[in-house]
């Protein structure tokens, strides 16, 4: 399994990306409404930010999962799906967002 198909997996089996996104968009949107008005950034400026932070996030745990899990870039997809299940990684993931808006 790739990035892009562990991405692929996560937005298709779980709700991380639109956590993370609120998260991150809230988060941005605090640190834009401190700023100078003149240095403000617009929406699709932080859309942007958020969408680079979110990549970012799935580069990480991407790696994180291929060394917590022994996983190698070259086992199946089917491999991964099994071993992410069964460690209940998207769950953990959710969750810790989740908490993190509290």
């Amino acid at each position: 399994m790739d990035v892009e198909e562990l991405r692929q997996y996560i937005e298709e089996n779980s709700h991380i990306k639109n956590a993370f996104m609120s998260h991150e968009l809230a988060h941005l949107k605090e640190i834009n409404d401190g700023l100078a008005p003149s240095r403000r950034h617009n929406a699709a400026v932080m859309q942007h930010d958020a969408d680079r932070a979110y990549d970012a996030f799935i580069d990480d745990l991407y790696n994180r999962i291929m060394t917590g899990l022994k996983l190698h870039r070259t086992d199946s997809a089917e491999k991964w799906a099994t071993a992410i299940e069964e460690a209940e990684v998207l769950d953990n993931i959710e969750e810790s967002i989740l908490d993190a808006d509290e």
